[in-house]
């Protein structure tokens, strides 16, 4: 993954400063502890532009960029009612300022925003925001440049976590300890090759250790590049190695020296190359490049939530099950009672009061039974306790039947949304899924809230033919209720969580046998049997399609269906 360098961050500054100069601070938002928003805008007289400014100081995304609106979007930023408290102060002293100069300290991952701002005697006073990159150490520091006393900071650093530098309001700003760093091109091959042979570290940990500008994943990019082993502990290099490598990072840094582009070289880095796409600008690398990353692992935390809530409740609804079908069990015993109850009436004149037990022929299997009596009861009242016996079981029978159906289209539900879960790519289809577990006064809002061009619903053309997917519990309902038309065609695959795919008839066009098996492989391919040999699916005319009432979300029954086996 790219780290935030000395070098990229440098190039990011001469890529933006002439924006950032005499911009103005139009408004400043905090959607997380971590993350800061500034939005600026130039004058009318340099072109009127206005871009956002994001701060991520999360130790694994730490980074900045001017966001694009997509993927401001990928980031899925909300901006609390509440502003936090370092926001508010931001805002007294940032808003409507305008920035002076941008200044980024030499060899430090410190990019500077210097700005003028007026205090309540009316004295013009000059202050900074000083926004600090450094992984775990990442932090955001208002300060007074006058007596360099800090206004605020992102998150305070008491004496408890670093006794060489304390950050907190009242207290003077000063800059991070000076690396025992040095810099590689003033450094000679044979000095370069002791410092390797010394160390127990791998060779991307000890060189980024001792120079200047070199983060781990650049030296092992480029190490891929000479093919040697980035991994390898230093001390065990060849001498031919180390001089591939020491000639390398110098032609790297001589290209810096000469204006060259960093983001154009990263292009062809491993951490890269999954972006598909070529850049230009150094700031677009990096916004794409950390959304990408960022909306990636709130999928994956996504995921792992509702994962995690439906499983729970999969496993209650399976132990339920369990003792349902136990209730299920007792129907044979219902029969017995029926039978004992039979054959003491057929046989009440042979029987007498007073007796514990006996044994009756059952003449149709010539089997004798054993029958307890009450002695207290006539022969005719144990007959009509068996009686009773039997519809009080035959009725809990049919009460756990129930139920135990139920139960089964409850699990069957929840199967379907692990099914939607595993096909979501994104927050928003995510979210989708999570509204389904809201309680249903929310839900409704949601609903009043969200429109139906929200919705968004993968779409195909197949043959002139328009194709829909809903790949979630919501979107099949969307699809349903308000996209398909009673002549249009609805696909499903048999008895197996899966999309439910819709073919848009056109003019009362009937689709051609191949479109429908086109369609019909859709249905596979996004269902729980997309691995199988052979998948059975089945379709209907959408006006065959009923979801009944006090049914959740995307279920339907269908008739006058036909089935298709797909390969």
């Amino acid at each position: 993954m790219i780290h935030i360098d000395s070098l990229i961050l440098e190039e990011f500054y001469n890529e933006n400063k002439d924006f950032f100069e005499n911009a103005k601070v139009q408004k400043i938002q905090q959607p997380t502890r971590k993350e800061i928003i500034l939005q600026l805008r130039k004058n009318a007289q340099t072109g009127g532009e206005t871009k956002k400014f994001y701060i991520n100081i999360n130790p694994e995304y730490h980074h900045i960029c001017f966001m694009s609106k997509d993927n401001e979007k990928r980031r899925c930023l909300e901006i609390p009612k509440q502003p936090p408290m370092f926001c508010m102060l931001l805002r007294k002293h940032m808003e409507g300022a305008k920035i002076l100069k941008i200044n980024k300290p030499e060899n430090e991952r410190i990019l500077e925003l210097f700005f003028e701002n007026y205090n309540e005697l009316g004295d013009r006073i000059e202050e900074c925001l000083s926004i600090e990159l450094m992984g775990k150490h990442s932090n955001i520091v208002l300060y007074n440049t006058d007596n360099n006393i800090i206004l605020g900071c992102a998150h305070n650093i008491g004496s408890e976590k670093s006794k060489e530098r304390e950050l907190a309001g009242g207290l003077p700003y000063i800059y991070p300890p000076k690396q025992n760093k040095k810099n590689l091109l003033m450094t000679r091959f044979d000095w370069f090759e002791s410092a390797l042979l010394k160390s127990n570290d791998s060779i991307k940990k000890s060189i980024s250790s001792r120079y200047f500008s070199l983060s781990q994943i650049m030296i092992e990019d480029i190490c891929k590049q000479i093919d040697v082993n980035a991994d390898e502990i230093a001390k065990d290099i060849k001498k031919e190695d180390a001089q591939k490598l020491f000639v390398a990072l110098h032609e790297f840094f001589e290209k810096q020296n000469k204006n060259y582009t960093v983001s154009k070289d990263y292009e062809k880095y491993s951490c890269v190359i999954e972006l598909e796409k070529k850049y230009d600008s150094i700031n677009e690398l990096l916004d794409d490049y950390f959304s990408f990353h960022i909306e990636k692992n709130i999928v994956l935390s996504m995921k792992t939530s509702l994962n995690t809530k439906i499983n729970k409740e999969l496993k209650k609804l399976n132990n339920t099950l369990k003792n349902q079908q136990k209730q299920l069990e007792k129907e044979e015993k219902a029969k017995l009672y029926m039978l004992k109850g039979n054959l003491l009436t057929a046989n009440a004149y042979q029987l007498k009061k007073g007796e514990k037990i006996t044994v009756l022929k059952d003449y149709e299997t010539e089997e004798m039974i054993e029958i307890e009596l009450d002695e207290n009861m006539t022969p005719i009242e144990n007959a009509n306790r068996y009686f009773a016996l039997y519809n009080k079981t035959k009725k809990a029978c049919q009460i756990a039947k129930k139920m135990s159906d139920e139960t089964l289209t409850e699990i069957n539900y929840y199967k379907e949304i692990l099914y939607s879960i595993e096909e979501a790519n994104t927050p928003e289809e995510l979210k989708e899924i999570t509204e389904e577990f809201e309680p249903e006064s929310k839900q409704i809002q949601n609903k009043k809230n969200k429109s139906d061009a929200q919705i968004s619903i993968e779409k195909k053309e197949i043959n002139s033919f328009t194709i829909y997917v809903g790949k979630n519990h919501k979107q099949n309902d969307y699809l349903y209720s308000k996209i398909s038309s009673p002549n249009d065609m609805w696909f499903h695959v048999l008895n197996t969580p899966g999309s439910h795919v819709i073919i848009k008839s056109q003019n009362k066009t009937t689709p051609d046998d191949n479109t429908i098996l086109e369609a019909a492989k859709l249905a596979k391919q996004y269902s729980t049997a997309k691995n199988s040999s052979k998948v059975s699916v089945v379709y209907t005319l959408r006006k065959y399609i009923k979801r009944p009432q006090n049914t959740k979300s995307g279920f339907v029954v269908y008739k006058n269906e036909t089935e298709i086996v797909v390969n």
